[in-house]
């Protein structure tokens, strides 16, 4: 017997399919941010947006930290592509306003079998693509299979066994095995639902392409300086968007950032940082709303290179970096200091144990010299993006904690799009990173620590993590699945192929006439089209 799902009921299975953290978080995205990375409203009947609502200019600015590296959902995995996407396109699914929730979005309604194998999708009517063409079944099963056929996130859809297209509105998807995380996969804004014939039509790229159906439409961009988009007239969801005009406008410095709000040049602040925080406490004309975030942070290390593959010397680093400190003067102490791995404690499957409680200067150099090292034998290359210098700041600290442990180093910032192909090449020793838009625990900890994962930029692997993690997917029930997870932080926490540092709190800076934005701990924008000026 199939149980079928509306708009209005899908929270109830969501919440026994879709395990939640309480909590940022790509924006997951799910997505690197040196940036990261990556994330509702509720499913309506095809109309056309209402433009009547004119504003101050009727154009929405919207600073980022970083240019996009592509507009190619099923590609990139930086933050401020994801930005730039999840505006252009829609989702299966979509997060609500409740961090861990997700409900249909491009899916109406959907249907799980018994043995919760087989899930059934029943798509709005009368959604259309920017080009005017009608989404259909095809569609859908095109943009899936398409990830999963060299897609940055191809293994959120390693389950997939088939999916059949019975008729125009309607997608059956199998999977190979019982699979926990599915529906959040399904509404990760960078799995989006692409219009074939304007793939095929652009040779199988969207880098500069829109192929999209969401609440903006590509308008120009300008590499280096902003993407423009313009409000979709077909749009499915009535009433939306609120504005005619997104401007995305790159402004990688913070000062710069802080100060065009203030002027009035700029309408918001996308995950404003600290130091732009305390510019903007209490600047006229300026709101700040701040949530606890999935924004985490941490010194990566290349378990394949000379001195790190042995895991005394990653512990060494891992005790020698003083969390505290840099919290203090990167973050102004209002970061959460990790202590294990990367799930933040406000999130269910939070393991606790402290497996670096403090810094501990001593035990550093008692296990460099377990492992055949004397002071000044080791020199590591940090590698950071030069266009986040709260990193960069991080990476100075890290140096000078190394050297008081006996460790030398030599700090290299790169442009950012010269920097991520370092790094996921492996060319480094060490990096300042970070990921955001995390939901749930298997998008923490699968694709960065399974050997081969597809973020595993260290090199990481170790076989009872990937036994752990593969468990933790298809495992349903969630107490089994929840210590499950609980052993697989402190493991890899141990073997340190990060030294984890801190999670963010997630704000947003805006003028005082905008109205209707909704802060999500995963930093998604999506609410972007609800906004308005009052």
């Amino acid at each position: 017997m199939k149980k079928r799902i509306s708009l209005l009921s899908a929270l109830i299975l969501s919440a026994a399919l879709v395990l939640s953290g309480c909590s940022d978080a790509p924006a997951e995205y799910g997505d690197s941010k040196g940036s990261g990375e990556s994330d509702t409203s509720e499913a309506a009947s095809s109309g056309v947006q209402d433009t009547s609502k004119e504003t101050d200019g009727d154009q929405l600015i919207v600073a980022i930290q970083s240019d996009p590296s592509g507009l190619d959902p099923h590609m990139v995995t930086d933050k401020a592509a994801g930005i730039c996407i999840e505006n252009m396109y829609n989702t299966l699914f979509t997060y609500t306003e409740a961090y861990g929730e997700v409900a249909p979005s491009l899916a109406e309604s959907y249907e799980v079998s018994e043995d919760e194998l087989v899930y059934t999708l029943h798509l709005q009517e009368g959604v259309k693509f920017h080009s005017g063409n009608p989404m259909t079944s095809e569609d859908v099963k095109y943009s899936i299979e398409r990830i999963m056929n060299g897609g940055a996130r191809a293994s959120q859809f390693d389950k997939v066994s088939s999916i059949e297209t019975p008729d125009e509105n309607t997608v059956v998807i199998t999977l190979s095995s019982q699979y926990a995380p599915f529906l959040t996969y399904l509404a990760n804004s960078l799995n989006a639902i692409v219009e074939k014939a304007v793939v095929e039509e652009n040779g199988g790229s969207l880098a500069n392409a829109d192929a999209g159906s969401g609440p903006y439409k590509l308008e120009q961009w300008t590499e280096g300086s902003s993407l423009n988009l313009t409000a979709f007239p077909e749009y499915w969801e009535e009433g939306l968007p609120k504005v005619n005009s997104l401007v995305l406008k790159t402004i990688p410095d913070a000062t710069a950032r802080a100060t065009a709000l203030r002027n009035g040049e700029i309408h918001m602040i996308i995950d404003a940082i600290d130091q732009e925080i305390a510019v903007l406490k209490g600047a006229e004309g300026v709101t700040m709303e701040s949530v606890p975030g999935t924004f985490w942070e941490y010194v990566g290390m290349n378990c394949e290179s000379e001195y790190l593959k042995d895991v005394k010397v990653r512990q060494a680093v891992a005790n020698a970096v003083d969390r505290d400190a840099i919290n203090t003067a990167v973050k102004m102490g209002n970061a959460e200091v990790l202590k294990e791995a990367n799930i933040p404690s406000t999130h269910e499957y939070y393991g606790g144990d402290e497996v670096y409680p403090a810094r501990d200067l001593e035990k550093a150099k008692a296990l460099l010299k377990e492992a055949g090292y004397g002071e000044g034998e080791i020199t590591l290359k940090i590698t950071v993006g030069s266009d986040w210098q709260y990193q960069v700041d991080a990476a100075q600290m890290v140096k000078q904690q190394l050297a008081e442990a006996g460790i030398e180093s030599e700090i290299s910032a790169l442009e950012s799009g010269v920097y991520f192909d370092g790094l996921n090449q492996g060319d480094f020793d060490l990096t300042i990173c970070g990921w955001s838009g995390f939901v749930d625990a298997d998008e923490y900890l699968y694709n960065l620590f399974t050997t081969g994962g597809a973020y595993n930029q260290q090199k990481y692997s170790n076989p009872a993590v990937d036994e752990l993690l593969e468990q933790g997917r298809s495992t349903l029930d969630k107490e089994e699945r929840m210590a499950i997870y609980k052993e697989a932080q402190k493991v890899i926490a141990e073997d340190a192929p990060m030294a984890f540092l801190y999670m963010n709190n997630f704000t947003v800076a805006m003028r005082d006439n905008v109205k209707g934005y909704t802060v999500h701990p995963t930093a998604t924008t999506i609410f972007l089209k609800d906004v308005y000026f009052e």
